[in-house]
């Protein structure tokens, strides 16, 4: 890097070494700028720019690799920096005509790294090369896609970000602030600008987040470097020899990632003119839905502290800052909705997420259906609310699906309910038990009053609503029909699908504590209220969501298998004839209405994808081993597990089917995780993959019972395997649950184990049942390992020692040695030794205590027709209680 002589004067290498090292200098000149724009006392109201310059910014580098980032990390992690490009525009209010616009790049020295300000410099310089009369506004936007990994590249990138940026999702912006830039020369400023910091990713829709995804949006594709996905993948993780062998492509490549990012800014700052009549460019997309459904309320000439139940109050605070006493304006709930908020609080869970299938599901036509905009769709049913009325109820009265009515009730569904429907927090999330507490809303509490639930009262509060008068409905129907009359895959489309869904989070922001990382205060802070947070609608919208779902999943006959449910959607084997019955109860009608209310031509319930061979393994966990036809043939959800970040998605779910069937109990993944912002600010480093190494976790979260335990042979990329599966029950409840899940962790913790053949099941169900036997020491039988057949040969040795269970007739009849008797219980598959039945001696014969698995009673019936038919093998095992059958721990019969 060459150093200017002076401050508006750039000069830097525009090719490689290799390739000419071509250098270019450009400068910015007085009558290129428009006049000062920063206020250096910062008083009076700022006036909204009519125009920008849009600089479309991103780095290409060669990671750091593995053996060096171990040593430097707490040092300060660097990537190797190559190259930085830039694409600018001037976008103005107003422009009648094509606007100027230029791009370059630029090439480091080696172990050498530009300031923010020389970056800037030098891309407006090369504007105004091209349009030496050029004017330029004092406004920049600085815009990256996942800008986190380029701004680093900046020299005093840690000084920036601490006291002007912000952390939103894990990336960079400025949103109270923005940085000043001036450029100067021998008589003083030059030209003044300030600099906004955006990032494209905290604009893009939910399902388009990569740079990609955005290109082809706007209709600018990003290019691909390889003619295949794997070709592609590993160039880029070898960028510097591409660079030195296919510079002309290299440089290509990085300009156009930084002109997608122009591009995508244009399309959004547009879109808030047309909205909002604002010439500007909002930190994310969600707030694009927030500020309409305002503005919308507004304009209806209704009163949002109404709707929300809130009240406008001004306070006076000391401001240390500025030495004054301010007016601060504040929007607490009204004192009705206040009592009320910490047990409504208690009535919000999120979806409704579940692994009905352990293992792998048999081949055939798996189907993954959605509720088409679920959330939205219940947020439309919302009345208006008469908060000054809310009413305790004393016991349950007949509540409609609709009301905004919450509920804490003891439950028993019916056995013949296959998939109970009232939710139960735990430390582990939330579970649907066949009985129990909970604490819910008027949808699940109708449901569950349909499919014959014994419910006992406890609490209850109803807020009277007028279901006439929705209060989000028109808002929705607008971002609808604007998304409908848009082609899909289209920006507009886009846009309006994510406004419309995105809006729902913001009623449940901050109403359990979320703790995020703070850039000033270098602290943990907790995320504060949306400006429209209100737990009553929060609660119905995500009760009723599951509402509808339980009922569909519960109107499928038996012979239909639901292999899992996620949020607002299942994947099933139903065929149409079964998915017409199951839609047929009163609430999926009225979601079915409401839906052709908001649009007249959509579908209420979409199919996803199409599967021929689901795989899985806990909530959230689960492949394809036979994928469909078409683009949408793979559900893939990796629970957690992370797989290389340059995979495709076909790439992603081989590694992730591969991992689960492959697995070992001790295996270990290693995997490459990007280092957090925290880390970023506080030891000075890159944005760099380090490597993360920890368990493989794909087993079963234990929140249904087993049922139906069986290995099942498959095929996978040519390899042959066979594997544990089971189908599921409901659990019985959440002491079970904890239990169950504590059985595990204990199991789990002295030796890895995999739930992968049928004898794995056995031994933790084996466990399972010894930990739960009374016994006066306990302890001394949770035997990890068979401990099923090893209490069995404590209880057999005993009897024998103390001639009970039918052994007095059996020894008053004829001596039996200790070899003997040894050998008899090794032939049925009880180990034993000669020890172990002179030690039996000392303790005292307990009828019942043997647990019943079956190869106990297999052991046992063996025992007595080949050896001793006086055998009472009814002494050993549990005692049957004639009303309830006794059942296995862990397993139930299919």
């Amino acid at each position: 890097m060459h150093k200017p002589n002076l401050a508006n004067t750039f000069t830097f290498k525009i090719e490689p070494d290799d390739h000419g090292g071509k250098t270019k200098t450009v400068a910015i000149n007085r009558q290129n700028a428009a006049g000062p724009s920063l206020n250096p006392k910062g008083r009076g109201k700022k006036k909204e720019p009519k125009a920008h310059l849009l600089i479309g910014f991103d780095t290409e580098y060669q990671a750091v690799s593995d053996q060096e980032l171990q040593s430097t990390i707490e040092q300060g992690a660097k990537n190797h920096l190559l190259s930085y490009q830039f694409s600018i525009k001037l976008l103005t209010d107003e422009a009648t005509e094509a606007s100027p616009e230029a791009e370059g790049i630029i090439i480091p020295e080696p172990d050498t790294r530009l300031s923010m300000e020389e970056f800037l410099g030098f891309a407006i310089g090369t504007l105004i090369e091209k349009y030496p009369g050029i004017v330029l506004p004092t406004h920049i936007y600085l815009i990256g896609h996942f800008i986190r990994a380029d701004l680093p590249a900046f020299v005093d990138f840690r000084d920036k970000a601490q006291r002007l940026m912000s952390n939103v999702r894990s990336t960079f912006v400025t949103i109270d602030s923005s940085i000043p830039v001036t450029f100067d020369d021998n008589e003083g400023a030059v030209a003044e600008f300030s600099v906004s910091i955006r990032d494209t990713i905290l604009l893009a829709p939910a399902n388009a987040k990569s740079l990609a995804d955005i290109g082809e949006i706007v209709g600018f594709e990003k290019i691909q470097l390889g003619s295949s996905p794997e070709e592609d993948k590993q160039i880029k993780q070898n960028m510097a020899i591409y660079l030195k062998e296919h510079w002309p492509d290299f440089r290509q490549y990085g300009i156009r990632d930084a002109q997608v990012c122009v591009r995508y800014a244009e399309r959004v700052i547009a879109q808030s003119k047309a909205l909002f009549g604002s010439f500007k460019m909002p930190a994310t997309l969600t707030s694009f839905g927030t500020k309409l459904l305002l503005q919308g309320w507004k304009e209806q000439g209704l009163d949002k502290d109404q709707i929300l139940g809130r009240e406008e109050v001004v306070d006076k605070k000391f401001s240390e800052k500025k030495g004054y006493f301010q007016k601060v304006t504040s929007h607490p709930f009204i004192e009705e909705v206040y009592y009320q908020e910490a047990f409504i609080t208690e009535t919000y869970h999120g979806g409704r997420n579940e692994q009905f299938i352990f293992g792998i599901a048999d081949e055939g036509r798996w189907r993954d259906h959605d509720l088409s905009s679920a959330y939205t769709t219940a947020m439309a049913l919302i009345g208006q609310a008469d908060w000054e009325n809310i009413r305790t109820l004393t016991h349950l009265e007949e509540i409609r699906p609709l009301d905004l009515a919450y509920f804490s009730v003891d439950f028993e569904f019916p056995e013949s309910v296959r998939f109970p429907t009232l939710p139960v927090r735990t430390s582990n999330g939330i579970i649907f038990p066949r009985a129990g507490n909970s604490k819910c809303a008027a949808p699940e509490l109708f449901l569950a009053r349909r499919l014959g639930a014994k419910l006992r009262f406890r609490r209850g509060i109803i807020v009277p609503s007028d279901p006439t008068k929705p209060v989000f409905k028109s808002f929705i129907t607008t971002s609808i029909q604007n998304r409908s009359a848009h082609a899909k895959g289209t920006f507009d489309n886009l846009f309006w699908k994510e406004v419309g869904n995105s809006t729902y989070g913001k009623t449940a922001q901050g109403l359990r504590e979320k703790r995020v990382y703070d850039l000033q205060s270098d602290d943990m802070t907790s995320l504060p209220e949306s400006a429209i947070t209100q737990p009553y609608f929060a609660s119905f919208i995500t009760s009723y969501t599951r509402a509808v779902l339980g009922e569909i999943l519960n109107g499928f006959s038996p012979k239909v298998d639901v292999f899992s449910v996620t949020t607002d959607g299942f994947l099933s084997n139903a065929n149409d004839v079964e998915i017409a019955n199951a839609t047929a109860g009163p609430l999926f009608r009225s979601f079915s209405d409401a839906r052709k209310q908001l649009d007249e031509n959509g579908e209420p319930l979409e199919v996803k994808h199409t599967v021929r061979q689901p795989i899985g393994w806990r909530t959230r966990g689960s492949a394809t081993l036979k994928a469909g036809e078409g683009k949408n043939g793979i559900v893939l959800q990796k629970g957690g597990i992370k797989t290389n970040p340059y995979n495709n998605a076909s790439d992603e779910n081989n590694e992730t089917v591969e991992l689960f069937l492959n697995r070992k109990p001790d295996d270990k993944i290693r995997y490459k995780s990007g280092v957090g912002i925290k880390d970023m600010l506080r030891r000075d480093t890159d944005f760099v993959f380090r490597s993360v190494t920890k368990r493989l976790s794909m087993e079963f979260d234990w929140k249904r019972s087993p049922a139906n335990p069986r290995e099942v042979d498959i095929e996978f990329n040519g390899k042959r395997y066979k594997h544990l599966t089971f189908d599921t029950t409901p659990i019985s409840s959440a002491s079970e649950f904890n239990n169950v899940r504590d059985s595990w962790e204990k199991y789990d913790k002295r030796s890895h184990h995999n739930l992968k053949m049928f004898s794995d099941f056995t031994d933790f169900e084996s466990f399972l049942a010894t930990s739960k036997l009374p016994d006066q020491q306990p302890a001394k039988y949770l035997h990890q390992k068979d401990g099923d057949l090893k209490r069995l040969r404590r209880d057999l040795t005993r009897a024998f020692k103390k001639q009970q269970a039918g052994f007095d007739i059996i020894l008053g009849k004829r001596h039996i040695k200790h070899s003997e008797y040894k050998e008899a219980l090794e032939a049925c598959g009880i180990p034993c030794s000669i020890n172990d039945i002179d030690n039996a001696k000392r303790q005292e014969f307990k009828p019942h205590q043997t647990i019943e698995t079956e190869r106990v009673r297999i052991a046992l019936e063996t025992l007595k027709r080949d050896f001793y038919p006086e055998l009472e093998i009814e002494l050993l095992l549990p005692e049957v209680n004639m009303e309830t059958t006794e059942k296995s721990p862990l397993a139930t019969a299919a």
